[in-house]
């Protein structure tokens, strides 16, 4: 009886001819990837970058500037002022015309004004001061306030401090049994021109009679026209 010889460390009856489980080849090792939180950050910090400096030439090209406005109501003349009474709006920024910044609002508590302040108006410096005689216009019986008039409603031409002008309102008429309504433009008063701006949408102070002032607020559209003589 013959007995079966293994010679120690050959390989398993029936591996060379493919009997075994194969033996997987060995992977090579790879290089950890390498991580590089600089130049995240100096991405992040470029986007940031170029975030501000849109956000500035956009601000720049527009130069706006936050200025007060009369709040949802009009404040009587002889009143004392609260800084509760306005708020901010934002115009063009026009040197010629003496706006309050918004920064000074806090300025503007306990002072009394000398003239009626229309709600919704652009406050003004000369508005706040008693300047009777000294400014053009701002004579007894009429009140300094702030307007806006879009272009096309005043003259391009000859506008000029001191200068007069006839102020006209828009007016709409509903029509009877259903028809179309009819606007149409109404003279107003005669004001004259203190200060104003170049903008399309022209913003100015003017001074209006007095009796008139309610109706100028509460205008949906003005215009103005040269007066002469």
């Amino acid at each position: 009886m013959s007995k079966d010889r293994t010679i120690p460390g050959a390989p398993a009856a029936g591996a060379a001819f493919g009997g075994g489980r194969a033996v997987a080849p060995t992977r090579l090792p790879t290089a950890p990837r390498e991580r590089k939180p600089a130049l995240a950050a100096l991405a992040v910090l470029l986007i940031l970058a170029g975030a501000l400096a849109t956000m500035l030439l956009v601000t720049q090209s527009g130069h706006r500037v936050s200025v007060v406005r009369v709040g949802n109501t009009s404040i009587a003349a002889g009143s004392k002022l609260s800084t509760g009474q306005f708020v901010e709006t934002s115009v063009a920024q026009d040197n010629s015309i003496k706006y309050v910044p918004w920064s000074q609002v806090n300025q503007l508590q306990g002072m009394t004004t000398y003239n009626t302040l229309v709600k919704g108006s652009l406050l003004t410096t000369d508005m706040l001061n008693d300047q009777s005689g000294t400014v053009a216009g701002a004579t007894p019986g009429n009140t300094l306030m702030g307007v806006q008039i879009k272009q096309g409603h005043y003259p391009t031409q000859q506008m000029y401090i001191g200068d007069k002008f006839t102020l006209y309102t828009e007016t709409t008429t509903p029509g009877a049994n259903g028809q179309n309504a009819t606007t149409t433009w109404v003279q107003l008063c005669t004001v004259t021109l203190v200060n104003r701006n170049d903008a399309d949408t022209m913003t100015a102070t003017i001074a209006v009679p007095t009796d008139k002032v309610l109706a100028v607020a509460n205008a949906g559209d003005l215009m103005l026209t040269k007066s002469f003589g």
